[in-house]
């Protein structure tokens, strides 16, 4: 990404001159414009293009980018949390996968990266358990996906190889449901061949196998996968019922520093698993407002699982809303220093991307907060 593309620009007609116009608010005193609206946004690009690099030239300071450096997160469905849970409980999880308890507390997680180098320079985190002797790497599985073995065993040798290690080397996967295990493809590229080892080559877990008590008797910090071994069509005053004792378990076999992030860990499975529940009852649930995460809040939000198209839908069309307000609330404060909290909860209450683009253009231009406000009270549907 070049610098200049992290700056506003915008196209649009004016009736009043009878033409597009362009503007990069912030950048460029002048406007572009023009009969053709494609043609109108190139020569704005160059025209942006040239002021920046006459900045740089002149030792002129740059205005800050309207639009800031962000990495973007990865789409991981039950990932975040499980991620979350290798930080605080690695060592629980490789005992439920077989590892003697004393050889388990040795291992220590990291995200290992590994680089693309088809597409730009993406960086994926791969959840990793290491210790001097040996390297797990894990997946967990939460929807369908029929290349999964084929893919975790990519990912382990792409993961040697961008850090030229050579030792010893497992793999994991676990699954949250046994459904999905099936979905998956077996080997058998490689395992048809006597002389090839990786038929063979993964530990398999499935959650929904396992009573509470069974996770519990691996490691007790195991706790916080409990969700798992409840139905999905659990009633919602028993599955509360279950969660207050949840939460008793993880205040005791957690240390007091990591009580928020497991709580934070079972309530984004609890999220993930039970679609109907809501925020208040997962606030009931474990006395945790899990909304004040990030993760909790992206997962309750989005509310739909990797691999079934209408909620995939519904989730597109959701992180494009939020891009535009996340735009629109930015350029506020670029302009005006403060944003009001119930301006900002109606930029949010706002569910058409088409009236957030009216009002970024609004924002550009008007003089104040003020005139801001009015337009925003006409563009509100009634």
């Amino acid at each position: 990404m070049k610098l200049s593309d992290r700056y506003l620009k915008i196209v649009e007609w004016s009736e009043k001159d009878g033409c597009y116009i362009g503007t990069a608010p912030g950048l460029i005193s002048g406007v572009v414009y023009g009969d053709n609206e494609i043609g109108v946004y190139k020569e704005l690009l160059e025209t942006l293009e040239r002021a920046v690099r006459t900045c740089q030239k002149e030792g002129r300071v740059l205005p800050p980018p309207d639009l800031p450096v962000k990495k973007k997160p990865a789409k991981r469905g039950t990932d975040e949390p499980f991620l979350r849970l290798m930080e605080i409980g690695g060592p629980a999880v490789l005992k439920l996968l077989g590892v003697a308890p004393d050889e388990a507390e040795k291992y220590r997680f990291r995200a290992v990266v590994l680089k693309e180098k088809r597409i730009e320079p993406d960086i994926e985190g791969f959840p990793l358990l290491e210790a001097a002797e040996e390297r797990v790497f894990i997946e967990f599985q939460g929807y369908a996906d029929r290349f999964l073995r084929y893919r975790l065993m990519a990912n382990v040798m792409r993961g040697c190889e961008s850090e030229k290690y050579h030792g010893r080397v497992s793999a994991a996967i676990i699954y949250t449901d046994r459904e999905w295990k099936d979905a998956a493809l077996p080997l058998t590229l490689f395992g048809e061949r006597p002389e090839c080892g990786l038929a063979g080559c993964f530990t398999e877990k499935v959650l929904t196998d396992y009573t509470e008590d069974e996770l519990k008797a691996a490691d007790p910090r195991l706790i916080v996968l409990a969700p798992f071994t409840v139905s999905r069509e659990q009633g919602k005053k028993s599955l509360i019922s279950k969660g207050r004792g949840w939460k008793q378990e993880v205040n005791r076999v957690y240390p007091e520093h990591s009580v928020p992030d497991a709580l934070n860990v079972m309530g984004l499975f609890v999220l993930n698993r039970f679609r109907d529940i809501t925020r208040e009852e997962v606030i009931t649930m474990l006395n945790f407002d899990l909304m004040d995460t990030v993760a909790g809040k992206q997962i309750y939000d989005e509310g739909v699982e990797k691999g079934v198209d209408k909620g995939m839908e519904k989730g597109m069309e959701k992180g494009q809303l939020d891009n535009a307000r996340e735009m629109l609330t930015d350029v506020l404060w670029e302009r005006f220093g403060i944003v009001p909290e119930d301006v900002t909860d109606a930029i949010y209450a706002i569910g058409r991307r088409d009236l957030l683009k009216r009002l970024v253009t609004h924002a550009v231009r008007c003089g104040d907060i003020g005139d801001f406000k009015k337009m925003l009270a006409k563009v509100i549907p009634g």
